[in-house]
């Protein structure tokens, strides 16, 4: 085959690789994963120290909230979790960070909670060195 026809068969090899490629698009985390997380800190919730895996679940909650979406998604997984929860003070999950040695801090997730202020919330936190 000469050099133009190779030029020609790579042009089209291409095109075809361009026209078929699509983004991948990253869904954000399921409820099934965030609550399965949740579970190992459901004594922690309830006044006791956090276990160790208890905080392996935290770390990989905050590797899960990469965008701000994801975050919302998590904290709304939350709230459903909380909601099954009798009486429960909301203020110990913004202490799990600190106490599992996370840099993330989390808002003082309840049922009335806006979710899509997380963003906000957590800045706002960071500001305060909480």
């Amino acid at each position: 085959m000469d050099s133009v026809g190779v030029r020609i068969l790579w042009s089209v090899a291409i095109t075809l690789l361009l026209v078929s490629w699509k983004p991948m698009v990253f869904a954000v985390p399921s409820c099934g994963r965030v609550t399965s997380r949740l579970t190992s800190c459901l004594s922690f919730i309830n006044g006791h120290e956090p276990t160790n895996s208890c905080c392996s679940s935290v770390k990989g909650l905050t590797a899960m909230g990469k965008t701000k979406n994801d975050r919302v998604a998590i904290c709304n997984c939350v709230k459903q979790v909380m909601k099954r929860l009798n009486n429960y003070d909301p203020k110990r999950i913004t202490l799990l960070p600190k106490k599992c040695h996370v840099g993330l801090k989390f808002p003082p997730i309840n049922q009335d909670y806006d979710c899509k202020k997380v963003e906000v919330d957590m800045l706002m936190w960071r500001e305060q060195g909480l």
